[in-house]
């Protein structure tokens, strides 16, 4: 009788048991669904994923830890990446990605754009992935998402963190913990003297441990890091398909293999007490209050995770890369017009300098008027005031940009070699450093001229306004001379400018494009298609009227300008 009333009880607490197993693997499976739902509504949605400024600097200190010499040559510099607004574009990109890796190394794509085909190459073929195999997508989509993002800073950040961390010793933690113990072990035998021992000692290891978790904060955040990345990597291995990824399960499988002795006892240090804190995690929290176990193997695991520096960078590399490929693939997924570049080698079909880009549209204009432009001799560009030509410039930067570091142009063609790209275009005064205008766009154009004498692969630059920051007669001697000593066979530029002289002393050595306005009943309308020749009239004093200036101030200025282009002279 004993033995069937055990047997129902068991009977009832296996049913129980199943019962909660099949809620939990049906929630689990539910969770997936609704998981693979979201990914594939947001797959090439184009949403921006939104960064904070503190977000963005720590997002890029991976990028600049890869600028030396070599890098420099054809990175993009902070004076470009403010004119073209990259980091807007960046966000844009970055909506696709699930991990903080993957926005690191997409981040060090658009300021590293490639010079190498083979390369180039490498991450078309992981993106053409992506777009078609939706089924390894949402697989890899998954695993990505184990690594996922940190808060408060990048994974770079916390992992460079590790390089100033100093071992805190463990004698004096062992000694605390020994002491602790034993005084526990004494309340066995005199508990009165085992109290009056404990008490103090145990405000002692309160005090000591508080404070030197507060010192090693930022150390176990880069210990979790590089926890995360290990979890991240052995989730990715599984989904990465064999035949297309061969190479990076390889790399992961590794990596993973090298940095195993860095999980050894880890769970000791970085394991928290958090809200979500299960009843174990609670009461090791106390153990390691009381008997510092945490402190004591914190110089073990430091010197672990130091000497795997290069194998950790390596593992955030593999995994970010495949991650920037997804991200790209969904961006890619979502342009209405796109074109895989066809790069011009050395000794291709191209000598020098040269681009062509077909119905190019500005990749940060959700309905851009598109534009073509082949030519391989330098460009001065006339026009009215808000007539397009700075969004020109910008589009065909972005353009080279985007085509050299994810292999996607925002065209129906793209043609050229790789290129340095550098502009001088959204200059501002340097207060700070107490520079005026002048002094900080003579500075970027230098910058410019350096470049195209240092060799190396050409140099694509585009200027706004040259010397715009100083008086007509001196603006048009000095920006002529400057514009002509660019005409070289490795470098093609882009010049916007209101000083129609210009376009007269270059015409031998430039192509004058232009873009024009229109007027209908004291209206003014753009069409910002780009246009052969130069400008043959102006708008400021248009604008003028049409922003309710008095008549006679704007009907004076017309009058002065008609004497000047009579006679040559001024007259108010």
């Amino acid at each position: 009788m004993a033995n069937a009333g055990f047997l129902a009880v068991l009977s009832v607490f296996l049913l129980i048991t199943a019962a909660f197993a099949l809620m939990i693997v049906n929630a689990k499976r539910a969770k997936a669904r609704e998981f693979q739902k979201q990914i594939k509504e947001s797959w090439g949605c184009g949403h921006p994923r939104q960064f904070l400024a503190e977000e963005l600097k720590s997002i890029r200190e991976y990028s600049d830890s890869l600028d030396d010499e070599a890098d420099k040559m054809t990175s993009v510099d902070d004076i470009t990446a403010k004119d073209t607004d990259l980091n807007r574009l960046f966000s844009i990109i970055a909506g696709g990605a699930l991990s903080s890796p993957g926005t690191e190394v997409l981040y060090s794509y658009l300021r590293h754009p490639l010079k190498d085909e083979a390369a180039l190459k490498e991450r078309i073929a992981r993106e053409d992935f992506f777009l078609e195999h939706e089924d390894d997508r949402l697989k890899v989509s998954e695993a990505l998402l184990e690594t996922g993002f940190l808060r408060g800073g990048s994974f770079f950040h916390y992992i460079a963190s590790l390089k100033g961390a100093a071992p805190i010793g463990k004698g004096k933690y062992l000694l605390l913990g020994i002491l602790t113990a034993a005084a526990i072990a004494l309340l066995f035998f005199r508990p009165v003297a085992a109290v009056i021992a404990l008490i103090p000692l145990l405000l002692v290891d309160y005090r000591v441990h508080v404070s030197m978790k507060e010192e090693t904060k930022a150390t176990i955040g880069g210990f979790r890091a590089v926890l995360h990345l290990m979890r991240g990597g052995e989730k990715l291995l599984p989904a990465l398909s064999e035949t297309h990824f061969a190479g990076e399960r390889e790399r992961i499988r590794s990596l993973l293999d090298r940095l195993a002795p860095v999980k050894r006892g880890s769970y000791l240090i970085t394991s928290g007490g958090g809200v979500n804190t299960g009843i174990l995690d609670g009461l090791l929290e106390y153990v390691k209050l009381f008997f510092h176990v945490d402190l004591i193997r914190f110089d073990k695991m430091l010197a672990s995770v130091s000497s795997h520096e290069e194998d950790v960078i390596g593992l955030l590399e593999t995994i970010g890369s495949i991650d920037a490929a997804l991200s790209a693939a969904s961006y890619i997924s979502s342009m209405e017009v796109s074109a895989r570049p066809e790069i011009l080698t050395e000794g291709g079909e191209s000598e020098g300098a040269s681009i062509l880009i077909e119905n190019m549209g500005h990749p940060l204009l959700s309905s851009p008027v598109r534009n073509t432009i082949d030519t391989s001799k330098n460009v001065l560009l006339t026009g009215s005031n808000a007539s397009g030509k700075s969004t020109f410039l910008k589009g065909v930067a972005l353009s080279a940009i985007l085509a050299q570091s994810i292999g996607i142009a925002p065209a129906s063609r793209y043609r050229a070699p790789f290129f340095r790209i550098l502009s001088s275009i959204a200059l501002t005064d340097n207060l700070l450093g107490g520079e005026s205008y002048f002094v900080v766009e003579i500075r970027s154009l230098k910058r410019i001229m350096d470049a195209a004498e240092e060799g190396g692969p050409p140099v694509l630059a585009f200027v706004d306004e040259v010397l715009r920051g100083t008086n007509t007669v001196e603006r048009i001697a000095a920006s002529s001379q400057i514009l002509s000593s660019l005409t070289r066979r490795d470098t093609l530029l882009f010049a916007a400018t209101h000083d129609i002289e210009l376009s007269y002393l270059l015409e031998d050595s430039y192509r004058n494009l232009h873009f024009q306005e229109s007027t209908k009943d004291a209206d003014l309308s753009f069409d910002y298609l780009l246009k052969e020749g130069r400008a043959e009239s102006g708008n400021a004093i248009r604008l003028l009227s049409a922003m309710g200036y008095p008549n006679e101030v704007t009907d004076r200025a017309a009058k002065m300008t008609e004497r000047f282009l009579s006679d040559g002279e001024w007259r108010l």
